[in-house]
């Protein structure tokens, strides 16, 4: 049997306990296996620096390559320094400017500001108007041959704390309106509350928010009376602007952005005749 075939039988057999079917057998294998390896390495690791120990080469000292350089330094004589002379400024060269004279003594004009433009000319609407929160209804019953006819009352706010003051621009196609005292024109166009139209078809009131409300809902409200037949079928137009100040100009009344409709509808009356008996005593 030549070397390479009992070298070939001993790896073959050895690989078949390290991989065989029984744990037993695989672990003792390899357990051996172990044993073997750590008997060896432990037996030749002390040999092994016990003989670089007892070599002479490994216990000469390396010597450095650096080399060692001592400098000497000499006293030497400190020098005395010069003071320097203080730098000599020039005088700086005097420069004439002309006078500046003003051409006339007049001061100059100021542009009158917006606000107090306001303040001092008429009343106008503001330029981004508020939201108006109405109540006012949009239908009112009465009897078709009615020619007069007392409004409900009716309620107006605007959402912005800020906007103090209200136009409300009422019109109806021949109807003529009576606002407050009845029979009586209460017209005013100076003061804080502006009316104009009263008696017309075309009412203005401007004043504070709830003064024009209350002035509408005033002596049992807004009356309305037919200039020729019936008031039936005929409609109010409501808008509210809000302005700068009092003031009262039909042509603001288009820049309005709340209103309110309501229409006068006849009641309807039917007539009929309901037989019964009765008894005569």
């Amino acid at each position: 049997m030549s070397l390479d075939e009992l070298i070939n039988r001993v790896r073959y057999r050895l690989d078949g306990y390290f991989h065989s079917e029984k744990r037993s057998v695989k672990f003792l294998a390899r357990f051996l296996a172990f044993t073997l390896f750590a008997a060896v390495i432990s037996t030749i690791a002390p040999t092994l620096a016990d003989e670089l120990a007892d070599d002479p080469s490994m216990m000469q000292p390396v010597a450095s390559d650096e080399t060692t350089t001592t400098v000497t330094i000499s006293p030497t004589e400190t020098s005395t320094a010069s003071p320097t002379p203080d730098p000599t400024f020039s005088p700086e060269p005097e420069i004439s400017r002309p006078a500046i004279t003003n051409s006339s003594a007049e001061p100059l004009p100021e542009g009158e500001s917006s606000e107090s433009a306001t303040a001092n000319g008429p009343g106008v609407a503001l330029e981004i108007q508020p939201r108006y929160i109405l109540k006012i209804p949009a239908t009112g019953g009465i009897d078709p041959r009615a020619t007069t006819y007392f409004l409900p009352l009716i309620y107006a706010a605007n959402e912005d704390p800020e906007v103090e003051f209200t136009m409300a621009c009422i019109s109806a196609p021949a109807v003529r309106f009576d606002l407050g005292a009845k029979g009586v024109a209460n017209n005013s166009i100076e003061g804080e509350e502006l009316i104009t139209g009263d008696q017309s078809g075309q009412l203005i009131i401007s004043a504070k928010t709830n003064r024009v409300i209350n002035l509408i809902n005033s002596v049992g409200g807004l009356f309305l009376s037919s200039n020729s037949g019936g008031l039936a079928g005929r409609s109010l137009t409501f808008r509210f602007v809000a302005v700068t100040k009092p003031v009262a100009d039909p042509a603001i009344c288009s820049a309005a952005q709340s209103g309110a409709i309501t229409t006068v509808r006849a009641l309807g009356l039917d007539l009929s005749t309901v037989k019964g008996g009765g008894k005569l005593k």
